[in-house]
């Protein structure tokens, strides 16, 4: 299987548990609607291409694919039913979202237990600032929304970085031969060296640096700015992740 294809769908498979996962942070009392839709739009997008990839080698028939359709019909179901208030069949839709992305993820790793753990936590990493980048730019729509989402959406960003920052450590140290200048192991020590450097200054360094001034400007309420700074991250972090679902798939570190 082509290796930028199954990280691809890797990818857009997290992006989308994720997206659904941290989609109630924001009360839709108080975004209104028009928030739902937009990441429901983000999340579903993310899926539909994510079944697209698996279908290049599976059938519609797959445990994987049948998941990705539940979820994608939820999506819509959401997408055209929900209003401003999120009422009982909005949550049951929503858990549905959700729980069909989640065994859509276990099916990908075959419910091996420590790539599962892995894999949520990337997507985790990866969701939570998608979110709040998206959530950002819906202040211009909504001006008098409260900065509690945005508050709340950097909190969990910081547990998450702490997580998989202990969870890196943890990896390189068990595959420590896999970074000495005599390794045969990876594509050789300089290249394993380089993208271990990547994956740890672009996707932690600068985003935990970038996301402390995220959260001054969202205390300032300068929404506008902490938005700007959150789409930034969102680059950093997908250059991140993209670094360790490649390091994974190609070579089998969990990092």
């Amino acid at each position: 299987m082509n290796d930028v294809m199954i990280v691809s769908e890797h990818f857009l498979l997290s992006l989308a548990f994720a997206m659904s996962l941290f989609s109630i942070i924001a009360s839709s009392k108080l975004t209104g609607a028009g928030f739902i839709k937009l990441s429901t739009s983000v999340a579903g997008g993310s899926a539909l291409l994510a079944l697209a990839c698996h279908l290049r080698y599976a059938s519609l028939q797959s445990p994987q694919a049948i998941f990705l359709s539940v979820y994608l019909v939820a999506s819509v179901l959401i997408y055209a039913f929900h209003r401003d208030g999120k009422n009982i069949a909005m949550w049951i839709l929503w858990l549905i979202q959700v729980l069909s992305a989640l065994w859509a993820v276990v099916v990908f790793h075959n419910t091996n237990t420590e790539q599962i753990i892995w894999a949520l936590s990337s997507a985790g990493l990866l969701g939570i600032v998608t979110y709040a980048m998206v959530l950002g730019h819906w202040y211009l729509v909504v001006p008098k929304l409260s900065e509690k989402p945005l508050v709340i959406a950097t909190i969990v960003l910081w547990i998450i970085m702490v997580l998989k920052i202990g969870w890196t450590g943890i990896e390189v140290s068990e595959n420590a031969d896999f970074f000495t200048p005599d390794t045969t192991k990876g594509a050789g020590y300089s290249f394993n060296m380089i993208l271990l450097i990547m994956r740890a200054a672009w996707g932690y360094l600068v985003v935990g640096i970038m996301s402390i001034f995220s959260w001054r400007l969202i205390r300032m309420r300068s929404i506008q700015s902490a938005t700007g700074m959150l789409y930034a991250m969102t680059f950093f972090v997908l250059v991140g992740e993209l670094m360790a679902q490649y390091m994974f798939f190609k070579y089998g570190v969990l990092f």
